[in-house]
């Protein structure tokens, strides 16, 4: 059965209810109010292992504390429930956790309370499992079995993690929502129903009540204020709030309004850099679009700030590097000389690599809501190359590529797992573009087995400078997030991984 299936019913607070009125919104955030109130569109779930959106992210790592967390705007992580995660080899790690940590309804975190929710993770295939399967490749994990023979309990506080291959990025993974511990009596029942719709972690804050209106979270310690998240899922409604004073943060901006934060809001707002890239790939079988010089000229040919600003309605930046610029270490900007608009040198590159005759079809997945920016896409390559550019959606793109039906470029959207160059570049290996180039394959593995991260980033430079070079991939743009916030708060910030920090909100004095 797909997880898809299986986690129907985890899915708590995703009804999508009728807004409220401004004058609903003063009632919720009078003057007097002692809460800080956060919009943003309600979360599909709350089960961490199952997290898969951007507002369920920012809910869970309030209520969760990672064995890694994320620092703000860097996004560089550091030790949070782990005391430490060493490795020699960096295959086989050993993960210390801190002593008397406890979860929020008083029982003890344990290394039991990791290795049975990453299980369970797997055995449910729910939205972290690939973590664990693609990424970290635990030893033995599997989706439906009942032991991951990666894992080995040492003591309460001591845990081995093994994988099929060196990864030095490990840690830096942990602070995913799918690396969240359990308690035990919920890995001992399996009701998994019950605890997404009222999780208990242990993270700074509790789940104080939860409606389809709003999620209450209240603050652990007692102290400080107790954070109100709106189920608001207009990014007009959000904006509109803010400016007025009735809500504290708002984590949509809707298009129009770009142009206008900083008359509205002053320095009160932020972009939040992205860590996805949305590319263009070629498949390697098809051979009148197997010279790079072809795939430089349609690079070079698309518009990207035209397509950002217009279908895209503001929320992605046009990409200048195969890295995404939430990723550092790792992004350089302009490093993407090829995807800077230029009409003559697409025409002139074309020419020279001979013409492209017949239709070029843009192949994408339906229903993901690319339709729009396909299109335009298509369209400017019929207007600056002449080309018979149409798009073409298909319900398995995944599948069109495995049968090898896919005869023109297709579209990729990857996501770093964690912040590092190579984990945005590893995907595109496998991203059915049949690119084999032993060079560049030997630079991703040598970037994930160096000894350290940073040792790593040199061997990934080099790497996404040979793929830009032969450019299997094209990058288009990133996704980012912006807030903009009342007069009322201070503390905001957010990072690629996390989304908009919680546990850093306070009230002015």
């Amino acid at each position: 059965m797909k997880s898809s299936t299986r986690t129907a019913s985890l899915i708590t607070g995703a009804v999508v209810v009728l807004l409220a009125p401004v004058a609903a919104l003063k009632a919720w955030s009078a003057p007097d109010d002692p809460r800080i109130s956060v919009g943003a569109p309600a979360p599909a779930t709350l089960l961490p292992g199952d997290v898969r959106d951007a507002p369920g992210r920012m809910i869970a790592n309030a209520l969760w504390t990672g064995l890694v967390s994320y620092a703000p705007e860097t996004g560089a992580p550091a030790n949070a429930a782990a005391e430490s995660i060493t490795s020699p080899d960096r295959r086989v790690w050993t993960v210390r956790l801190r002593p008397g940590a406890t979860f929020q309804d008083g029982s003890p975190v344990t290394s039991r309370s990791f290795t049975g929710a990453w299980t369970a993770v797997v055995r449910e295939g729910w939205a972290g499992a690939r973590l664990f399967t693609e990424v970290a490749h635990v030893k033995g994990a599997r989706e439906g079995e009942d032991e991951m023979p990666g894992l080995k309990v040492k003591d309460d506080r001591t845990f081995e993690v093994t994988l099929d291959r060196p990864q030095n990025g490990f840690p830096a993974l942990l602070g995913d929502p799918a690396f969240f511990p359990m308690p035990q009596n919920v890995l001992a029942s399996r009701d998994w129903t019950s605890y997404g719709r009222a999780p208990v972690g242990n993270g700074p804050f509790r789940l104080k009540s939860r409606s389809p209106r709003e999620i209450v979270l209240q603050r652990r310690s007692g102290g400080g204020r107790s954070v109100v998240v709106r189920a608001m899922p207009d990014a007009r409604t959000q904006y509109t709030a803010a400016e007025a004073g009735d809500l504290d943060v708002a984590t949509q901006v809707p298009p129009d309004r770009h142009g206008s934060m900083d008359a509205d809001f002053g320095d009160r707002h932020r972009a939040v850099l992205g860590r996805d890239v949305t590319y263009l790939a070629f498949p390697g079988r098809e051979e009148r679009l197997s010279s790079p010089t072809v795939r430089q000229a349609l690079s070079m040919a698309i518009d990207r700030s035209a397509v950002t600003e217009g279908a895209l309605g503001h929320q992605y930046s046009p990409a200048d590097s195969l890295v995404a610029p939430g990723i550092r270490p790792g992004h350089r900007e302009g490093q993407c000389r090829l995807c800077v608009h230029d009409s003559k040198a697409a025409a002139a590159a074309l020419a020279d690599a001979g013409g492209l005759k017949g239709p070029l079809n843009l192949w994408y997945e339906a229903n993901r809501g690319d339709d729009a920016w396909v299109k335009a896409v298509a369209g400017q390559l019929q207007k600056e190359l002449k080309l018979d550019a149409r798009p073409h959606p298909v319900a398995d793109l995944r599948k069109a590529l495995d049968d090898h039906e896919v005869d023109g470029p297709f579209v990729v959207h990857t996501t770093a797992a964690y912040p590092a160059p190579v984990a945005a570049l590893a995907p595109l290996l496998d991203a059915g573009t049949g690119f084999d180039d032993d060079y560049t394959a030997g630079l991703v593995a040598e970037a994930e087995r160096a000894a350290t991260p940073d040792e790593g980033v040199i061997p990934a430079r080099l790497a996404e400078s040979a793929m830009l070079r032969d450019m299997p991939a094209m990058p288009l743009w990133s996704a980012h997030e912006h807030l903009v916030w009342s007069e009322r708060v201070r503390g905001v910030a957010a990072d690629a991984f996390t989304g908009l920090r919680i546990d850093r909100l306070t009230v002015r004095d």
